[in-house]
């Protein structure tokens, strides 16, 4: 079985924003379903994973590499494989194409947790199915990890999770986040910024009911979002930009 699968489409109008670009979160939607349709192929879907394993996949942390936009009427090509399993570990890239002109380079990390528990699970504890490995090369970016301290000065706003934020495992959706972040910014300033690299760190869960307090803080060419409860930091992204009147990288 080949560790690989593509999905193509063309952009339209409903999928850009108002600077008449496709914005990160439908960038992460495309990975997403990209990697849910393989996973569907290969017996990793979320009802497999429960029947075989008594488990379900949760995403930690993914890291996208702008490399051009991307606008109405392109012809995309959503590119996704896995690496081989690590101890709790499962890595995932993507690439994105239009024709044959690297949009964006992708890559997340993934772990199993019990579905009584909710605690990780080792690889060798998962029915994961024999693959033939993608030669395509790993695609090598590098996590931040900026932490930094956030103030009340940083406050942006509070968000309330309501009931079309939830997934089928009763937690805010992944993808709900990276509106959550990008919320945190003015569209003067989205239109004012070319994202070159764009980081996403899943915390802990959050559900229906919960007030995520939302902070944002520049350092620098990056911005770092972050939202969190009074008990807890539920997610942190990071956006490496450059302005768009400006030719420093």
């Amino acid at each position: 079985m080949k560790n690989v699968y593509t999905e193509k489409l063309v952009i339209n109008d409903t999928q850009i924003n108002f600077g008449e670009v496709v914005p990160i979160n439908e960038i992460m939607r495309l990975f997403e379903i990209a990697a849910f349709n393989h996973s569907d192929l290969i017996g990793l879907d979320h009802a497999s994973m429960i029947k075989k394993s008594n488990c379900f996949w949760v995403v930690s942390k993914i890291k996208l590499q702008i490399k051009g936009a991307i606008t109405s009427g392109e012809k995309l090509s959503v590119k996704t494989w896995t690496e081989a399993p690590g101890l709790i570990r499962f890595n995932r890239n993507c690439t994105i194409k239009s024709q044959k002109e690297l949009k964006v380079k992708g890559t997340s990390e993934w772990c199993c947790l019990d579905y009584l528990t909710h605690k990780p699970r080792k690889a060798s504890s998962v029915s994961y199915p024999q693959l033939e490995m993608c030669e395509q090369a790993q695609n090598k970016l590098t996590f931040t990890n900026l932490k930094p301290q956030m103030e009340s000065k940083h406050f942006v706003y509070t968000k309330t999770v309501r009931a079309t934020d939830i997934d089928l495992n009763y937690h805010t959706n992944n993808l709900k986040y990276n509106f959550m972040a990008l919320d945190a910014f003015t569209t003067n300033e989205l239109n004012s910024m070319d994202i070159k690299e764009y980081e996403i760190y899943f915390v802990n869960e959050s559900h229906e009911g919960d007030k995520i307090d939302i902070f944002k803080q520049k350092l620098g060419n990056c911005y770092v979002v972050e939202g969190s409860t009074q008990e807890k930091t539920i997610f942190r992204v990071v956006i490496k930009f450059k302005n768009k009147n400006s030719s420093t990288k």
